[in-house]
């Protein structure tokens, strides 16, 4: 066996080379798995996969090497598999669990169809084509692993990417597909019914379970087809999925069928792609991810099933910069039996990539020697969102904070996930701001917040309990612009006083939950038209509508369930430099349920809870 030392970026790393470095067996169980799903080295070669991209891999620690693109190349598959062998390393063909489907009549009844009657253009798991296509490919895949064991399984991704997503797949299907198989095995007649009046049929009559049942059971067929043609070829094959824990369709059949004492089944978790919130300190953020893998990996402990757990990272979201991706790695190792990386975001020749390269080599390292510490050593790059909120004195248009006092009390409007609320406050006078904790479905989460001053210093921080109200308080030490970081999990939250006015920030979007009767804007004089961008998510949807200063509606727009965004274009005329507002409330279909708002950059980006309290910018 051939043993070299090579030097990665943050140091020497020694890596083994040749086909016994790694036993496959050992992955994910006294080896933590290193995975990389390459979105970054591969658009270098015109996304495909060349020989140095492996040794890079293998170089920087990683023991998976996943290509995001090429896994419909047999024999660029080989290629990489034997770079894989040569460099000691595996290779997992990274590829889509779903199908598009075309419109017209080939697919018409075989398309997905969620409960409330929205249809994706995607083929159903019910239907032959989509468990043709799945076999194609992976059976082969099997075929390699069997004459070459570094193709060690198949990266499966299940996140709903097509027009009008409501949720990962699969949920169940009520296309004509599993509805004539059902009718059939219940010796029943089914009516006309159109897509959205199926399931409520079903309850009427008192078939849902049963149909429920029917086409679980036909999933597990399916899925069990495949193991064995699988099996046939190497058993030790293994199926990663993502995202874990899981839908319907992959903890209800998936696990059962491909999940194997030789080849358990590998969970890839995405909910520690970054920080819980991207506002949250580094050893907050970790604390709440290891608490969140700890119990999101329950539904396989309990499902009985042998796998493997994997925590994912994302450079691309915001908040998982390089060092804290490098420790949450760490993190993960320590609690789970791997992590792994989807890696997009960086530029491969651009400095991103180094500091990325360089942490998750660190990572490598320790979590190969076993220093799962490593994770609580002090922080080396400063942790200071606060100071991309505004432009640098001189360096922008200068906000002018309204004369108007806090309120007592401010209107309902909720805000879910990662806000920031803006005030500016005078030298020693103590702020007050009241917050609202309010529970969403069956989520539990506290609410979060954290001020900190215009070079990034925090200043006070603390929480409110789940289902609470409380407040965010501190007194400045400086006049000026202070950000409040706000963030309560899956849960929603509102503000609902303050002693000073609020602006609630809409420079990456300010997120709520449900509408809005009015949030109020300033409009610059001279600004002649501007616009405002609107998003919801599949089958929530929002419409938002735009009123001038005398209270007209003078524009209106509205996302769709096949259509998750909206620009709306207003023309400002003679009214700018009045105060605007805009309503958030129900599109013609769909539910108001998560949407996001943003305002042009020519405007403070900024939304007020009252009209009296708006912000203003000057130019």
């Amino acid at each position: 066996m051939l043993v070299a030392v090579v030097l990665a970026a943050a140091g020497a790393v020694e890596v083994a080379w040749g086909a016994e470095a790694i036993d496959r067996a050992e992955l994910g169980r006294s080896v933590k798995l290193t995975i990389l799903v390459d979105k970054v080295m591969q658009p270098e070669a015109g996304w495909t996969t060349e020989e140095w991209m492996v040794k890079a891999s293998a170089e920087a620690g990683f023991n998976v090497f996943s290509p995001r693109k090429g896994h419909d190349k047999l024999d660029e598959v080989r290629a990489v598999t034997g770079w894989c062998e040569q460099y000691g390393i595996y290779h997992m063909p990274w590829m889509r669990g779903t199908l598009t489907a075309p419109e017209g009549p080939q697919a018409d009844g075989k398309r997905v169809v969620w409960a409330n009657g929205n249809e994706q253009p995607l083929w159903s798991p019910n239907s032959d084509e989509f468990w043709a296509w799945t076999h194609q490919y992976i059976v082969e895949y099997a075929r390699i692993s069997a004459e070459n064991k570094h193709l060690m399984g198949v990266f499966l991704d299940y996140e709903n990417y097509a027009p009008g997503r409501q949720g990962n797949l699969y949920s169940l299907s009520y296309d004509d597909t599993i509805l004539g198989k059902f009718a059939e095995a219940q010796g029943i007649e089914l009516p006309a019914l159109a897509l959205a009046d199926r399931r409520p049929w079903l309850t009427e009559q008192g078939l849902h379970d049963a149909f429920e049942a029917f086409q679980i059971a036909h999933w597990r067929d399916r899925c069990r087809a495949l193991r064995e043609a699988v099996d046939a070829h190497d058993p030790t094959f293994q199926f990663c999925i993502y995202p874990a824990p899981g839908t319907r369709f992959m903890i209800e059949a998936t696990y059962p069928e491909w999940a194997t004492e030789r080849a358990p089944i590998i969970l890839a978790d995405p909910s520690t792609y970054g920080r819980p919130s991207r506002f949250a300190r580094q050893e907050r953020a970790l604390a709440a991810n290891r608490e969140l893998l700890i119990k999101r990996r329950v539904a396989a402990e309990e499902a009985g099933i042998p796998f493997i757990y994997a925590g994912g990272i994302d450079p691309v979201v915001k908040g998982a910069d390089p060092e804290f991706s490098g420790k949450n790695a760490v993190m993960m190792s320590e609690v789970t039996d791997g992590y792994w990386i989807f890696y997009e975001g960086p530029t491969y020749t651009k400095q991103d990539h180094a500091e990325y390269w360089k942490w998750f080599t660190w990572a490598n390292r320790a979590i190969a020697a076993g220093r799962f510490d490593a994770q609580h050593e002090a922080r080396e790059t400063p942790e200071n969102w606060a100071l991309d909120v505004f432009a640098a004195p001189g360096q922008g248009p200068a906000l002018v904070p309204p004369e108007a006092g806090g309120a007592a009390e401010y209107p309902l409007v909720q805000l879910r996930g990662d806000n920031l609320l803006v005030v500016v406050v005078r030298a020693g006078e103590a702020v007050e701001i009241g917050l609202q904790n309010r529970p969403v479905g069956r989520y539990e989460s506290p609410l979060t917040w954290e001020v900190r001053n215009v070079v990034g210093d925090e200043v006070a921080a603390g929480s409110v309990a789940h289902n609470e109200s409380g407040k965010a308080a501190f007194t400045p030490a400086e006049d000026g612009l202070y950000v409040i970081a706000v963030s309560a999990g899956g849960c929603a939250y509102s503000v609902t006083g303050s002693t000073v006015p609020v602006g609630l920030h809409t420079g990456d979007g300010l997120r709520l939950i449900r509408g809005a009767e009015g949030l109020y804007f300033s409009v610059p004089e001279g600004v002649k038209k501007f616009t405002i961008r609107a998003q919801g998510a599949g089958a929530e949807t929002v419409r938002v509508n735009v009123r001038n200063p005398a209270g007209e509606q003078v524009a209106t727009g509205q996302t769709a369930i096949n259509r998750r965004d909206v620009t709306i274009e207003v023309a400002a005329g003679d009214a700018a430099s009045g105060v605007w507002s805009l309503e958030v409330t129900n599109a013609d279909e769909g539910t108001l349920e998560d949407n996001w708002i943003k305002l042009d950059a020519q405007l403070a980006p900024l939304l007020s809870l009252v009209r009296e309290q708006v912000f203003r910018v000057t130019r």
